[in-house]
């Protein structure tokens, strides 16, 4: 039997589900759950993050990247990259890959 964490964490390596369409406008992504008629929408910051996760990419990785990128505090970015993570992964947007 395969687990699957319960919620996503810096230990974790994701990557898109690819069970969504997404669009770039003006930068920012547009994301389509063909499934469930719903659609999201990311800012320019969670537009990067979808995009670094196209292919699987360790958590702690990604936010190690964008810690340096934008000079930030590691546990507010962690806290921030947690969340939008983890609202993709209840959304079926995202997998954990093992």
């Amino acid at each position: 039997m395969i687990s699957t964490p319960q919620t996503i964490s810096l230990e974790n390596t994701v990557a898109w589900s690819g069970k969504q369409l997404a669009a770039e406008i003006h930068n920012e992504v547009v994301l389509m759950d063909v499934e469930r008629g719903c659609y999201y929408g990311l800012d320019e910051i969670g537009s990067e993050i979808w995009r670094a996760v196209e292919n699987p990419l360790a958590v702690h990785s990604l936010c190690q990247s964008l810690t340096k990128k934008y000079k930030a505090d590691p546990a507010i970015v962690a806290s921030d990259v947690l969340t939008l993570l983890n609202n993709m992964y209840a959304r079926e947007l995202i997998v954990v890959c093992e």
